[in-house]
C-alpha cells in the first residue's frame, strides 16, 4: 500500500493529477486527419453519473486483463486487435508442510527457510490432452485461494499470500495453455456472452474473432457458478477423485481455503475435455517431481480463467496503436506483459515513447 501511496505522491509532485471514482467510457477520435487519432476521452464520474470530455492527444491505454467493457468499446471503434493465447485451469491446494518437506527435506520448517514454493511444467503426450502444456502459475506459499469474479453470475479463482506466508495451505494455479483455435466461433455464443455477435458470423473461414477469448472465459465462469450451486461457492474436487473421474462428496485431510466456500462436485464438467485430460496426465508427473503433489486429498478449486489477457491490442515500433494515432496500448491487458514486473517494464517503455512523441510534436 505504501508503494502505491508513494507513486501517487510522486505523480502529484511532478504536476500530475489523480482522479478517483472516474471511469473512461469512450474514446473520441478525430477522423479528419490522414489516420484516425485520439482527440479526447469520455470520462464518467461514478459518484454523480456525469460524463465529461477530457481532451487528450496522447493516451496510455493501461488496461487490466479483465477490462471487458473497454475491449468491446475499442473493438467497436475499429482499434486493431487480435485474439491471443492464454491459459485456463484450477487452483490446487496442499498442506504447506507437504511442499516444505518435498523441497527442503530434513530442513523443512527451519525459520530461515520459510514456506517453500515451486514451479512445475509438463508437456502432455497422450489422449485428448496431447500437445498441451500444463504448468503451475502464481504459486502462493502459505496462502489462500481467493474469489476473483468481476461480474455477477460467474466464479473465478485466484491465489494470494500474506507477507507472513503462514497459512496452513500452499496453493497455485494448475493451468493448461490454449490458443485462439480453441475459442468459440458461433454467433449464438457471442450473443449469449457479450450481448452482440460483433460480426463473428461474417468472418472468413478459419479467422478468429478478437473477442472470442472473452466469450470462452465467460462461458467457463458462468458454468463454474452454476456447477457451484449458484451461490458463488466454487466447484471443488479432491485430486484422487479427479484422477478417478468421479465426483467428490467432501474434503479429506486438506481443507479448502476458498471463501465463501466450495461445492464438492466433478470438475470435468467445468473445463474442456482436453484441459482435464492434460491435467490428469500432469498430476502424477508433478508427483514424481514433488513428492505428495498428487496426494489424493489435495484440493482442486475451479475455475482459473484470468491468467493473462485473451487479446492483444496491436501496436507499432513507436508503441502506438497500428491504426489510431496517439493511443498507446500498454501492460498486461493490452497483451504486452504477464505480471507486475513485466507490466512495469512495459510502462517505462511506453512512457519513453510518449515523451519522444510529445517532444517531436513540440519541435515540429
Amino acid at each position: 500500500m505504501k508503494v502505491v501511496e508513494n507513486l501517487r505522491e510522486q505523480i502529484v509532485a511532478l504536476g500530475g493529477e489523480i482522479r478517483f471514482q472516474r471511469r473512461v467510457v469512450d474514446v473520441l477520435l478525430d477522423q479528419e486527419l490522414p489516420a484516425p487519432a485520439i482527440r479526447a476521452l469520455a470520462v464518467e464520474n461514478l459518484e454523480t453519473g456525469d460524463v465529461e470530455e477530457l481532451p487528450a492527444r496522447h493516451v496510455v491505454l493501461a488496461l487490466g486483463h479483465s477490462a471487458r467493457d473497454s475491449f468491446s468499446m475499442l473493438y467497436r471503434h475499429g482499434v486493431d486487435m487480435v485474439a491471443k493465447p492464454f491459459s485456463i485451469g484450477v487452483r490446487i491446494e496442499h498442506p504447506q508442510g507437504v511442499i516444505d518437506r518435498a523441497r527442503w527435506g530434513q530442513h523443512a520448517g527451519h525459520p530461515l527457510l520459510g514456506a517453500a514454493d515451486y514451479k512445475l511444467v509438463h508437456h502432455a503426450q497422450h489422449g485428448e490432452g496431447a500437445g498441451r502444456t500444463v504448468y503451475s502459475f502464481c504459486m502462493c506459499p502459505g496462502g489462500t485461494v481467493v474469489a476473483a469474479a468481476s461480474e455477477p453470475g460467474g466464479v473465478v479463482t485466484n491465489g494470494m499470500s500474506q507477507y507472513s506466508r503462514n497459512e496452513r495451505n500452499a496453493n497455485a494455479g494448475m493451468v493448461v495453455g490454449i490458443d485462439p483455435a480453441d475459442y468459440p466461433r458461433d454467433a449464438a455464443a457471442f450473443v449469449e456472452a457479450l450481448g452482440d455477435s460483433f460480426g463473428v458470423e461474417a468472418l472468413p473461414e478459419g479467422q478468429v474473432h478478437p473477442l472470442a477469448g472473452i466469450v470462452l472465459q465467460r462461458q467457463l465462469e458462468v458454468g463454474a457458478y452454476q456447477l457451484g450451486g449458484g451461490r458463488y461457492a466454487a466447484p471443488a474436487q479432491r485430486v484422487g477423485d479427479f484422477l478417478a473421474q468421479r465426483p467428490s462428496s467432501g474434503p479429506g485431510e486438506v481443507l479448502p481455503s476458498y471463501k465463501p466456500g466450495v461445492h464438492w462436485t466433478d470438475l470435468h464438467a467445468a473445463l474442456p475435455p482436453f484441459v482435464t485430460a492434460a491435467m490428469r496426465e500432469a498430476l502424477p508427473a508433478f508427483g514424481r517431481k514433488i513428492r505428495g503433489y498428487d496426494m489424493p486429498d489435495a484440493v482442486l478449486t475451479g475455475v482459473e480463467t484470468r491468467t493473462s489477457s485473451p487479446l492483444n491490442i496491436r501496436r507499432g515500433d513507436d508503441l502506438q496503436s497500428l491504426n489510431v494515432r496517439g493511443l498507446y496500448p500498454a501492460g498486461e491487458g493490452a497483451g504486452y506483459a504477464g505480471g507486475i514486473l513485466s507490466a512495469g517494464i512495459d510502462g517505462i517503455r511506453v512512457g519513453e515513447a510518449v515523451a519522444l512523441a510529445v517532444l517531436g510534436a513540440a519541435q515540429g
